[in-house]
């Protein structure tokens, strides 16, 4: 009887203590889009989409996206589309603006990029080749956004995945390496339609000077995942 009690007791330990120092490994889930009958009717579908992105002190991101899309009619490829132009609420109710450069561009498959209506995009695939079921893309570039007008406090803020993909997104992670220690209190995040401040399917830790994280149900088109960080 008292090995089962402790072999019980073992377990809630073994439980509590992943959800304090492992949130990611109880938060675990798969949502996989091309699996579920009610996104059949999708071009495509993105069953998995990864993102790293390490801030620097100079206003810029260096970010690496791994996207997993399903072909459910045949493509030549996939579009990522980038803002050169940000408007940012801030947290006091005050605004501004900001022109984003975009440098360092690679992409493990063929690919091409034009500029138009303020969007700098990144068009992949192979004009002469079609594609069905499942591929997988990498795509790295360096994001500026320029010099801070705020004199007060600096600010991370940054739509990990915009509200430019017209299809759903399934099993968003994303790590966030930031270049020092921060306060924690002032980091969180949002996601949804453009305008709302939903946080409640975020779930993210902080580990050091990383913050992983995951979106833990499906993006629909048009919905954006962005952090916000009020730095010194």
């Amino acid at each position: 009887m008292k090995k089962r009690i402790h072999a019980f007791l073992f377990v809630i330990f073994s439980f509590l203590f992943l959800m304090e120092f492992c949130p990611d490994k109880v938060n675990a889930y798969s949502i996989i889009p091309s699996e579920d009958s009610r996104y059949s009717s999708y071009d495509y579908v993105i069953d998995r989409y990864t993102i790293d992105m390490v801030v620097n002190e100079n206003n810029t991101f260096d970010i690496t996206e791994t996207i997993r899309v399903n072909f459910n009619t045949a493509k030549h490829g996939i579009y990522r589309t980038l803002p050169l132009k940000n408007e940012v609420t801030r947290l006091d109710g005050t605004t501004a603006k900001n022109k984003a450069q975009i440098t360092n561009v690679s992409v493990d498959h063929p690919y091409t990029t034009s500029k138009a209506f303020g969007n700098y995009k990144i068009q992949i695939g192979d004009k002469d080749k079609t594609l069905t079921g499942l591929q997988t893309y990498t795509i790295k570039y360096t994001y500026n956004i320029g010099k801070d007008p705020n004199k007060d406090y600096d600010e991370l803020y940054y739509n990990l995945v915009g509200n430019d993909w017209d299809t759903v997104i399934g099993n968003l992670e994303f790590t966030i390496t930031m270049p020092k220690d921060f306060d924690q209190r002032k980091l969180g995040f949002s996601s949804g339609k453009k305008g709302l401040t939903e946080n409640g399917n975020i779930s993210y830790y902080v580990n050091g000077n990383q913050i992983i994280g995951s979106y833990n149900e499906v993006l629909n088109p048009s919905e954006s995942v962005t952090v916000r960080c009020e730095l010194e």
